[in-house]
């Protein structure tokens, strides 16, 4: 007997074809939740263990979600950077102070010191001479006969040891308030550079995420990737030059150009984080860099710097004023006119110079008095 054929029934070829889809697709699926910010920061290499879309527009997304999983990390790494930055600026204001207080109480130790033999030669002179009865039985004997004159010794005498008791007890008092002083310091200086340890650790944490996104590219997402950031310096080197071109027109005064011209000198210098010298700046480092030679003292933080200074409207904004960025402030540019601004971005990018109107809403913008070098 024959058995019945199922026509309808799939082929074993048939099965193993849908299967594969199936599994391309969940790989898929899959893939592109790595790339949101909160799978990718748990996971930052899952990204290479799926399979990629293969048609052009599939691929610019993919690629376009990389940039922005690395653009938000960059978001957080910065607010982290200038925390550290901020602690960093506190704990040498500490040191500072410390300093001045152990100076303080050096001097104070000495003078206490000091003050200590003199009361202790002024007690062996009474004890020497007795009670005032005995002393004034000395007198009585000697060449001073003056009633009035005994009584005039007698009232100097008091005064000059409620003199010396009266300043040796206020030195002990103060040597006591200083150390008090520097034990509080101290402290202070502690927490603050557990904060600093901290902050360290989350940028380095997040630093290993972002490079960990970058190494784990599927190559052919990676070439887009990396054709967007080619553009974006492109670009960024298109408006440096027109920055450039365009100092010698732009309104200010000679010291607000004079800051825009120094600025753009470090064109194309890395970001570095904590950094502030010519071989790497971050955001709140190039500003206190550039404005040092202007006779502006900036801390290393921008939202100190955004304490400083005089406010202005972002529709008044001229040449050498500072624009802020976030809540909490993390982020500052340098304006240099006609709607550019000079900036040291992020990690793995250099100083340059973007539009201001692809910024969000500053959070502030100051203008600061400036003096020629």
């Amino acid at each position: 007997m024959s058995i019945p054929t199922d026509t309808s029934a799939p082929r074993p070829s048939r099965i193993r074809r849908l299967l594969r889809a199936g599994l391309l697709a969940a790989a898929l699926v899959a893939g592109l939740a790595c790339l949101s910010t909160g799978s990718a920061a748990a996971n930052p290499k899952a990204i290479v263990a799926t399979r990629q879309p293969t048609s052009l527009s599939g691929l610019q997304q993919a690629a376009d979600k990389v940039q922005q999983q690395v653009s938000a990390l960059d978001d957080r790494l910065e607010v982290v950077v200038e925390q550290w930055d901020g602690a960093q600026s506190q704990l040498a204001a500490i040191e500072v102070r410390l300093s001045r207080v152990r100076l303080q109480l050096t001097q104070s130790q000495s003078d206490l010191a000091g003050q200590q033999a003199v009361l202790g030669a002024h007690l062996a002179w009474m004890y020497k001479l007795g009670n005032y009865g005995v002393l004034d039985e000395v007198l009585g004997g000697g060449s001073i006969t003056s009633d009035g004159a005994r009584v005039e010794l007698y009232k100097r005498v008091n005064q000059q040891d409620r003199a010396l008791r009266t300043a040796f007890l206020a030195t002990v008092k103060q040597v006591a308030a200083l150390q008090a002083s520097l034990s509080s310091e101290r402290d202070q200086a502690m927490v603050v550079q557990q904060r600093v340890d901290a902050a360290r650790a989350t940028i380095t944490d997040q630093l290993a995420q972002r490079q960990a996104i970058l190494d784990g590219l599927n190559g052919r997402i990676k070439r887009i990737v990396d054709q967007q950031d080619r553009l974006a310096a492109a670009a960024a080197g298109h408006l440096g030059r027109v920055a450039l071109a365009q100092i010698g027109t732009i309104h200010g005064t000679q010291a607000q150009v004079g800051v825009v011209r120094d600025a753009l000198k470090f064109l194309g210098v890395p970001y570095v984080w904590g950094g502030a010298t010519p071989s790497g700046f971050d955001c709140s480092g190039l500003v206190l860099y550039v404005y040092a030679r202007y006779g502006v003292a900036f801390p290393h933080f921008a939202a100190y710097q955004a304490t400083m200074g005089t406010p202005v409207p972002e529709s008044q904004l001229q040449p050498a004023d500072l624009v802020f960025f976030g809540n909490p402030i993390h982020h500052v540019v340098i304006y240099a006119g006609d709607g550019l601004v000079v900036q040291a971005p992020h990690t793995g990018d250099v100083v340059k110079v973007s539009r201001l109107s692809d910024f969000e809403a500053p959070s502030a913008c100051r203008r600061y008095l400036l003096h020629l070098p």
